[in-house]
């Protein structure tokens, strides 16, 4: 009875090992990947990160210059209006796409042909999995980013502008958007200097 708990016991913690390495490898394998630049031109060099980070600072900017320029627009959505013109894409460029991604690299695996409406990767093995869904989660990521033009939100105050930066000017960028928030955040105490 003992050597079947053990037995058993030993099963258990190996299907938890395994699950536990099944799900930490793709996030670690995203997460690294998404520190490398994007291939497709359209990006300028820009890893996954700086992009968004490149996006937020756009969308905060278009909030604010629209609110100035629209003084008695009231924002009468859920949460406020970065939530609505910004975390939203973040969650499915972050959740939504991976799964995507996921279903077309098994479905490739599995032998499936890409067609007009389905970029399903060609050549793909258990052994290029993981860069083959990466691939194709980055088709997707150009092709929802860059192809369907999504800075042109049907909001108005969603829209920032498509001129992409290379990762020199994003530094420069954040280093003016920097300066111009900090009279936003102490504009009592700036008055006293």
């Amino acid at each position: 009875m003992k050597t079947i708990r053990k037995g058993l016991s030993l099963l258990f913690k190996t299907i938890l090992l395994a699950l536990l390495i099944a799900t930490l490898t793709p996030i670690l394998y995203f997460a690294w990947r998404m520190g490398k630049p994007l291939p497709q031109p359209e990006f300028k060099g820009l890893t996954y990160y700086q992009f968004f980070e490149w996006r937020k600072m756009a969308t905060e900017d278009a909030i604010a210059k629209y609110m100035a320029s629209h003084p008695d627009y009231k924002y009468t959505g859920i949460g406020d209006p970065m939530t609505a013109c910004y975390s939203g894409n973040v969650l499915i460029m972050s959740f939504f796409e991976p799964a995507q991604a996921l279903s077309y690299t098994v479905a490739a695996l599995a032998g499936m042909m890409p067609d007009e409406l389905h970029p399903l990767p060609t050549g793909v093995t258990l052994g290029n999995f993981m860069p083959k869904w990466w691939d194709t989660f980055e088709y997707l990521f150009w092709y929802n980013q860059i192809h369907l033009d999504s800075f042109g939100s049907l909001v108005a105050f969603c829209r920032i502008p498509s001129n992409i930066p290379t990762p020199e000017e994003l530094e420069t960028m954040k280093l003016q958007h920097q300066v111009s928030a900090i009279p936003m955040v102490f504009p009592r105490s700036l008055d006293k200097i």
